[in-house]
C-alpha cells in the first residue's frame, strides 16, 4: 500500500506523556502472545518481521502470514488503551462482552457465542476442548485437512499438545507434551490431504469422500469426531467442502462436531453466518486478511451449540496456559474453572484493532469488495505472466480465495533467500513483505496478498496506488532474483 500519513508521532517532535502512550501502546500490543510475538530487541520486529506499531513507509502484500497494525487499527487500540486507563477492573469484564459482541454482531446471530483465543492455534486448543467435552470422556477423533498449509503448530495442538516451549500467557511450558489435564486423554488424531505427494491439487469429491469415511470408522468405533472444514489454506484453496460436513453432521447427530478453519478470514461474513446457521463451529483470526495485529483468535459458537455445552459440567481446564477466564462469555463460565489469569489485555487490544478494520471494511459494499479483490488478482497475475522467471502455483480457480496468489520460481529454485532480501530492503529499495513461503511437493512459494485495509484504502483513494505498490515489488523481485 501506498504510505499514507503516520499518525504516529516523531519520536523528535513527541512530548513526553505522547511518546510514554505509544510505548506502552507497543508493550500491550506485543504482550498475551508467545515468542512468535515477541519483539527481536535489536530489530523491534516479531517472528513473522511485523513492527507492534504501523510501518506506512514497507510494502505489506503479507496478509496470508501477518502485516503491520494498520493506521485505523493503532488509533482503535490506543483509544481502547486509553479507556482502560480510566476503567476500574470490573469494567474489564464489560469490555471483553464488547468485543465479543462486535464479533457476534459482524459474523453470528442472536444467541451466539464467541471465545477469544491468542491465535489461530490456540483456537483449535479450544474446539479441542469443546470436543472432549461433547464426548463424555470418550474416545475423540480429531481430523485435521491439509495441515502443512494452515499452521506450523496446529497438529501439536490438535494431539493436545503444547507446540512452543513458551505459552501465550508467559508460562514455560514442555513442548510436545500433553497438556496438563490431557495426559489420559483418549483423542487421537488424522489427516486429510488437499494435494498429491507432487503438490497438485486433490479432486474435491476425493477429500470429501475421505473425510466422510475417517467420520464413519471413528463413530463407528466409539469415537466423537472432531472433523476440520478447511475454508482457506496458505494457498488459498479449501479442503472438505461445507455440503459433504453438513451431510456428515446429519447422518451422525450427536457424534460429530464439525470446526471450519477460517483463520485466513477470506470468506465473507455471510458464509461463516452459514456456517454457524448449519450447526459448525468457526475457527478465525483478526490478523491475517483483516490486517490487525498478529495474533488474535476467535472461535464463534451457534446458539444451539451454546446451549447444549452450558448444560455440560467440564473438569477444571487444561487451557490455563493459553486461555484468561474473560476470553470465555458467560453462558460458558464453567469452562473457566481452572484457569488463573483473569484476562489477557494484549489479545483485547489486539481485536481492538483488527474489529476497526473488519468494520469498515464490512461497510464497503459487496460488490465493490469483490471488484476490487478482482481487480487486485488480476493485476498480481498481469506481472506474473510476462516474467519467465516467475510462475503461478495454481491455474486459477473459482474454488481459490480471492486476494491470495501463490508464486513459485520457474526453474524451480527456492525463494526462501529472496523472501529474507525483499523484506530487509535497501539503499534503493522498500521493504517488501510477501506471505512466508510454504513447501508445495517439490516447490516452494511466495504468496503476494490482498488485505481488508489495502481493500478499505483503494476503495476510498481508487486503485492506483495498489498498481504502483505492485509494480515495485515485482521489480524488486526481479532485481534480486540471480
Amino acid at each position: 500500500m501506498t504510505a499514507a500519513p503516520s499518525i504516529v508521532t516523531p519520536a523528535w517532535r513527541a512530548t513526553p506523556a505522547a511518546a510514554a502512550r505509544e510505548q506502552r501502546l507497543r508493550l500491550f500490543i506485543a504482550s498475551g502472545g508467545d515468542d512468535r510475538l515477541w519483539l527481536d530487541p535489536v530489530t523491534r520486529r516479531n517472528r513473522y518481521g511485523a513492527p507492534a506499531a504501523p510501518a506506512p513507509d514497507e510494502l505489506w502484500f503479507s496478509s496470508s502470514t501477518a502485516s503491520a497494525v494498520s493506521h485505523r487499527g493503532w488509533a482503535a487500540a490506543g483509544e481502547a488503551l486509553g479507556r482502560l486507563a480510566e476503567l476500574g477492573s470490573l469494567d474489564v469484564g464489560a469490555w471483553f462482552a464488547s468485543l465479543r459482541g462486535r464479533l457476534i454482531a459482524l459474523y453470528g446471530a442472536p444467541g451466539g457465542q464467541a471465545v477469544l483465543a491468542a491465535s489461530g492455534t490456540e483456537a483449535e486448543f479450544v474446539a479441542l476442548e469443546l470436543a472432549l467435552a461433547l464426548a463424555a470422556a470418550g474416545p475423540v477423533a480429531n481430523i485435521v485437512v491439509a495441515p502443512a498449509e494452515t499452521g506450523s503448530g496446529v497438529l501439536a495442538a490438535a494431539s493436545g499438545r503444547h507446540f512452543l516451549g513458551r505459552a501465550s500467557l508467559g508460562a514455560a511450558v514442555a513442548r510436545d507434551e500433553r497438556l496438563c489435564g490431557w495426559e489420559a486423554a483418549r483423542l487421537t488424531l488424522e489427516t486429510i490431504e488437499i494435494r498429491d505427494a507432487d503438490g497438485a491439487l486433490r479432486a474435491q469429491a476425493d477429500v470429501d469422500q475421505e473425510a466422510a469415511g475417517r467420520v464413519e470408522r471413528a463413530v463407528d468405533a466409539g469415537a466423537f469426531a472432531l472433523l476440520h472444514v478447511l475454508d482457506c489454506s496458505k494457498t488459498g484453496r479449501p479442503g472438505v467442502s461445507r455440503a459433504a460436513a453438513a451431510q456428515i453432521l446429519a447422518r451422525h447427530p450427536g457424534r460429530v462436531l464439525v470446526a471450519v478453519d477460517a483463520c485466513q478470514l477470506r470468506c465473507s461474513a455471510e458464509q461463516v453466518r452459514a456456517d454457524l446457521a448449519a450447526g459448525f463451529v468457526v475457527m478465525l483470526t483478526g490478523s491475517k486478511f483483516a490486517g490487525g495485529p498478529a495474533f488474535c483468535g476467535a472461535v464463534l459458537l451457534p446458539e444451539g451449540l451454546v446451549a447444549g455445552l452450558a448444560r455440560l459440567r467440564p473438569a477444571a481446564s487444561p487451557l490455563a496456559p493459553y486461555s484468561a477466564a474473560l476470553d470465555w462469555p458467560r453462558p460458558l463460565r464453567r469452562f473457566t474453572c481452572g484457569l488463573t489469569h483473569p484476562a489477557n489485555l494484549g489479545l483485547g487490544l489486539r481485536w481492538s484493532a483488527a474489529l476497526a478494520e473488519i468494520e469498515a471494511y464490512e461497510q464497503i459494499p459487496s460488490e465493490r469488495r469483490a471488484a476490487l479483490l478482482a481487480e487486485f488478482d488480476r493485476a498480481v497475475r498481469s506481472r506474473v505472466a510476462p516474467d519467465p522467471g516467475l510462475a503461478l502455483l495454481d491455474s486459477p480457480s473459482p474454488a481459490a480465495a480471492p486476494g491470495l496468489i501463490p508464486i513459485v520460481h520457474a526453474d524451480g529454485s527456492d525463494p526462501r533467500p529472496l523472501y529474507d532480501a525483499l523484506a530487509a530492503g535497501g539503499p534503493a529499495r522498500r521493504p517488501c513483505h510477501l506471505g512466508q513461503p510454504v513447501a508445495i511437493g517439490a516447490r516452494t512459494a511466495l504468496r503476494v496478498c490482498a488485505s481488508m485495509p489495502m481493500i478499505a484504502d483503494a476503495d476510498q483513494r481508487g486503485f492506483g496506488a495498489v498498481e504502483a505498490d505492485l509494480d515495485e515489488a515485482f521489480a524488486s523481485w526481479s532485481a534480486l532474483r540471480p
